[in-house]
């Protein structure tokens, strides 16, 4: 599985988790939207349309929506897995994102792996629990 880590995530994390997947049996590639669109401030709905059409992605995002946002819509709608930080995670500097998105990544990856349909999950800043995530509408 690719994992798209969002503008709103440091290059630098993306890059640590990326190395740290070789860690894992599943070994995962974890690429930043930097990376993946050739610099920074692509659009959201221009690089969604991109992960589509390649498949095998799941996002890594702390995007706040507004309800009946047209890019929720997007998002919620592209047939992708999508790991959306809890508001909790924007209170919070590099390293303490870091080290809490790492005790996660054993969670993320049996989702991720367990599931053929796409899934929305809201990532709460403890780890004492199992993820809970709602089923997502495929792509048409």
């Amino acid at each position: 599985m690719n994992f798209f880590i969002d503008e709103n995530l440091s290059p630098s994390l993306a890059k640590a988790l990326n190395h740290l997947s070789d860690l894992c049996d599943e070994r995962h590639t974890v690429k930043h939207a930097r990376e993946v669109n050739g610099g920074p401030g692509t659009p959201d709905l221009v690089w969604l349309e991109k992960l589509q059409k390649e498949g095998n992605w799941a996002i890594i995002s702390k995007d706040r929506f507004n309800k009946g946002d047209p890019e929720r819509f997007a998002f919620e709608n592209a047939g992708l897995t999508i790991f959306n930080l809890g508001k909790d995670w924007n209170k919070k500097k590099g390293w303490e994102t870091a080290l809490q998105l790492i005790k996660w990544w054993p969670a993320i990856s049996k989702e991720v792996l367990k599931s053929s349909d796409p899934m929305l999950y809201e990532l709460p800043w403890g780890t004492g629990g199992k993820l809970k995530g709602r089923k997502l509408a495929k792509k048409k």
